[in-house]
């Protein structure tokens, strides 16, 4: 239960970011430089963001102009940086 809570949780942010940056969930792909599909998956909660490579979070929130700790909770980008230093 409070993992599917936390996920929705992420999927609204990134949806409630996208559609205040004024973007379609295309329109954020291409800036992203991830497939429409991809970042329609995050945002329905079929894929979990917090799992997506560092460079794609890190295109992700340079598309959305906010920062990663917007998208995923502090724990969850501790473990992204560690997996990425490796």
């Amino acid at each position: 239960m409070e993992i599917t809570v936390k996920i929705e949780k992420r999927n609204d942010n990134l949806k409630e970011r996208r559609q205040a940056a004024g973007l379609s969930q295309s329109q954020l792909a291409k800036l992203a430089g991830v497939g429409v599909r991809v970042y329609q998956n995050y945002e329905q909660g079929v894929r979990d963001v917090s799992k997506a490579q560092l460079s794609t979070l890190l295109r992700i929130c340079k598309a959305l102009n906010c920062k990663l700790s917007d998208i995923v909770t502090d724990e969850e980008t501790a473990e992204l940086l560690r997996e990425y230093e490796q």
